[in-house]
């Protein structure tokens, strides 16, 4: 399973992965840990992220950059108008109102959706990840701004599908940053909360977030951004400044060309950031513009007056952050800035100023939210074990219900679903009394944001139909899930139907027999993040008593009487529930049919890259076939060449070198194939006399020196090969000096032939005729000698038997033996001697018996 982490940005993106030792950064194609989020179309082929980049300057009109910025949002909104007046590219509007970007891709116009470019920037993060891991990437961790809309996070969602991803979560920005940061501490307090403001100013937004962190967790307490608010401003800034000064001094107008507008948005971004280091500096740029060399100088102060309405702009979202946290700056103990734009000096002295601390940078600006992501992906993957730590996060809006009450000339009722800060992930069920199918909306409301639309969704709940005709009991669920994105899960209708049971039995039964038939008891929020949602009656009261008429939320679940305990009465009731149809419609959302007509189109504009780069690598091979042949023809292989073959091979190669940059340089891979293997035909052969020539004296010498090894080994007087006979040594002898004469005669033969000319002694024939004689030779001379014969022990002479019988022993003397055997005198020692002497004659008893 991939543990990845993803930081989006508007300018460029990072990707982290999670190893046992911690996380690491990777590294794209040309070893630089960011990738620019730039997606160029050529002729042939697509050129994303770094070599996109580089392609930009050349191609500046097919080259579409900052897509975050068009991700999600309708054509007509005010900000995205801004932000189309300084693209080099064409950006229309689509028959759904939302933007349409416009390249010229494989010889003619096409049109791209935001949500698919966005795809190609996630299948070149994906294409490093693999190549870093070796693995196939599939679940990973996407971090988005807190700001994103439930359209534009669906809009993310729907490029990794697109891409071939799969989001275990997007990821708050600023939470990533939070996490990063404390995850590694050891010193969080265990009572008193430490609150610690991030201050995040990127390319396109600034983001603040304060979070109050105790051991093992953190909680996001307030939110709050500028989504038009970063160092492309500044660039900005400095691009006018610089765009009229050239006008008014060099009469011409960057304006008028895409090309010198590129470039001297490139050239102020760098001048940028030298002044973050320096009190000045200078700009210089050659041809820019009707060959024209322009030249530019500024001061730190020129550029803080030229930039004072974006640097208003800084307080209003730390304001705001310290207001929704409820605290004042004392209360905030440390200020951390991380982000690409939070390197100029006027930023940082308006942050001072306002919490009155110094801000701190004890986390890798640029790298923070990728970490925090890939950590983020770590905790929800089972492959890794992380340290315990509890991450609290808030949704910055508030998410409402609302429906039409089924009596007519009636206002729609609405009710707050997800508060602003309520957790992620949560849901929430609601009870409404309907007679028939209703709708739905989900909405924003309190955003304080023009940019966000009100209605998310609308959702057609029904049909159904109470069996006893009256209104019906409908429980409604309504998620937020970990992406952020709001669902109705499910639509239940609930009947209650009494059901006769004997007395007896009923009395008999236990308990929770009656709970299970009932509707389910409302989740207790302690347990996790399912929140049943309960109004008393009395929040509607400009409804009275006809609140259940027009579908207002049930009082509590609780009220049913079948929730009671069991109790010895005649009958009870039980709940049947019917799952009711829930129909989706989400505005501005992809269909799952154009989703599916996406994943097609991603696929093969990939395999299309894929045949143009080996297409490149077959046309790079002949060429380098061709120069490199060239050079070994007048240096190494001069002399295994006739001097006609020479002549002809260097002109056919002259001929090959042409016709790549004339007719042959936009040829199909199939060409360049054909075309390496006919240059082949007539450079092999040459390639492997000189091969043979290098290799031929040390196989030579192997030979000689195995048919020697052989021979003195059956011509030794070794002891070791005593035993293997005569004749099978004369068969080595004879073996061997049929190898010898073999290789005389061809040495003879080859040392006759000039170099040039194709080898009779080839470098197999010797390997092979090696491996026949060891083949034959070793196993003789490796004869293992035959085991030594068992020898047999030497026969003694038996025991001469008595010619007298032993004369039987009276009882007198049977005794007088007995008591000097257990008397401790010389005889008893004799006794043991000869008993010893008895027992070394039985086994030579035994071997003569066995003899």
């Amino acid at each position: 399973m991939s543990v990845v982490g993803f930081d989006l940005g508007n300018e460029s993106c990072i990707v982290a992965v999670a190893r046992q030792r911690g996380i690491d950064v990777v590294l794209n194609e040309e070893s630089k840990r960011e990738t620019p989020a730039i997606v160029c179309f050529g002729d042939k082929q697509r050129f994303i992220g770094t070599a996109g980049a580089a392609s930009s300057t050349m191609n500046p009109k097919n080259s579409i950059s900052q897509i975050k910025r068009l991700l999600g949002r309708k054509f007509s909104d005010p900000e995205l108008q801004s932000d189309i007046g300084s693209f080099p590219f064409r950006v229309t509007e689509g028959p759904d109102g939302f933007p349409l970007v416009h390249a010229r891709f494989l010889g003619e116009e096409r049109t791209f959706t935001p949500t698919q470019l966005l795809a190609m920037v996630l299948s070149n993060l994906k294409g490093i990840a693999e190549g870093n891991l070796n693995a196939a990437v599939v679940d990973c961790c996407i971090g988005i701004p807190v700001y994103f809309s439930d359209l534009q996070r669906r809009a993310v969602l729907d490029a990794a599908t697109i891409a071939g991803l799969r989001p275990l979560r997007l990821f708050h920005e600023t939470t990533a940053t939070a996490l990063a940061y404390g995850i590694y501490k050891t010193d969080l307090p265990e009572q008193d909360q430490l609150n610690v403001a991030f201050v995040d100013v990127g390319h396109a937004s600034m983001q603040v977030s304060i979070v109050g962190y105790k051991k093992g967790q953190l909680k996001m307490l307030s939110h709050a951004y500028d989504r038009s608010l970063g160092g492309r401003d500044f660039d900005e800034a400095l691009f006018k400044h610089f765009a009229a000064k050239f006008k008014e001094e060099y009469k011409i107008d960057v304006y008028q060309n895409a090309r010198a507008c590129l470039r001297l948005r490139i050239a102020c971004e760098k001048l940028k950031k030298v002044l973050s280091a320096n009190p000045e500096a200078p700009l210089n740029i050659e041809c820019l513009m009707d060959e024209k060399d322009v030249r530019g100088f500024i001061k730190r102060d020129e550029f803080e007056q030229i930039s004072a309405p974006v640097l208003e702009r800084v307080k209003g979202p730390l304001e705001k952050a310290l207001t929704e946290a409820g605290l004042t700056t004392e209360n905030v103990h440390f200020v951390e800035v991380v982000g690409s734009g939070s390197r100029v000096p006027a930023i940082i002295k308006i942050i001072t100023d306002f919490f009155g601390k110094e801000p701190r940078r004890t986390m890798n600006a640029s790298e923070c939210v990728a970490r925090g992501c890939a950590l983020q992906c770590a905790i929800l993957s089972p492959t890794f074990k992380v340290r315990e730590f509890q991450v609290n996060d808030g949704f910055p809006f508030s998410i409402a219900l609302s429906w039409k009450p089924d009596s007519q000339n009636s206002a729609p009722q609405q009710t707050i679903v997800f508060p602003k800060g309520n957790a992620i992930p949560s849901f929430k069920a609601l009870t409404l009394f309907k007679s028939s199918t209703f709708e739905v909306d989900v909405l924003y409301v309190d955003t304080g944001d023009l940019q966000i639309p009100e209605k998310i969704s609308t959702y057609t709940i029904g049909p159904f139909q109470h069996s006893k005709g009256e209104k019906a009991k409908l429980k409604v669920k309504v998620r937020l899930n970990i992406h952020g994105v709001v669902t109705i899960d499910s639509a239940t209708m609930l009947e209650e139907e009494d059901m006769e049971v004997p007395v007896s039995s009923l009395s008999e039964a236990p308990k929770d027999a009656t709970k299970m038939d009932t509707d389910d008891a409302p989740s207790d929020p302690s347990s996790g993040t399912d929140v049943n949602m309960q109004e008393p009656k009395s929040a509607d009261t400009t409804e009275g008593t006809t609140a259940a008429e027009n579908g207002a939320q049930d009082s509590a679940e609780t009220s049913v009487p079948m929730e009671t305990d069991a109790k010895v009465e005649p009958s009870k009731k039980k709940v049947k529930k019917t799952v009711v149809p829930v129909e989706e419609l989400v505005y501005g959302a992809l269909p799952s049919a154009e989703l599916e007509k996406a994943v097609e189109k991603e696929y093969e504009m990939a395999l299309q890259d894929r045949v143009m780069e080996e297409t490149k690598e077959k046309k790079n091979a002949v060429e380098s076939y061709v120069y490199d042949m060239r050079n070994k023809l007048y240096d190494k292989y001069n002399d295994f060449v006739a001097s006609e073959e020479k002549e002809g091979l260097i002109a056919t190669l002259q001929e090959v070198e042409d016709w790549l940059y004339e007719d042959g340089e936009d040829e199909t891979k199939g060409v360049y194939i054909a075309k390496l293997e006919e240059l082949k035909k007539s450079g092999d052969p040459i390639e492997a006399r000189y091969k043979e020539w290098m290799e031929r004296g040390s196989v030579v010498e192997q030979l000689v020196y195995c048919i020697h090894s052989f021979r003195e080994a059956a011509l030794s007087n070794d002891q070791k090969f005593e035993h293997i006979d005569i004749s099978d040594k004369q068969k080595v002898i004879n073996e061997c000096s049929v190898a010898e004469n073999w290789l005389r005669e061809k040495q003879q033969q080859q040392d006759a032939l000039p170099k040039h000319a194709n080898p009779v002694l080839l470098v197999s024939d010797l390997k092979k005729k090696a491996e026949t004689l060891d083949r034959f030779c070793k196993p003789i001379m490796t004869k293992p000698k035959p085991a030594p014969k068992p020898q047999t022990p030497p026969q003694t002479p038996p025991p001469q038997p008595e010619t007298q019988a032993p004369e039987p022993q009276t009882p007198e003397q049977q005794q007088n033996g007995a008591g000097a055997a257990g008397e401790p005198s010389s005889e008893g020692g004799a006794q043991e001697a000869s008993g010893e002497q008895m027992d070394t004659d039985k086994p030579e008893n035994s071997a003569e018996a066995s003899a």
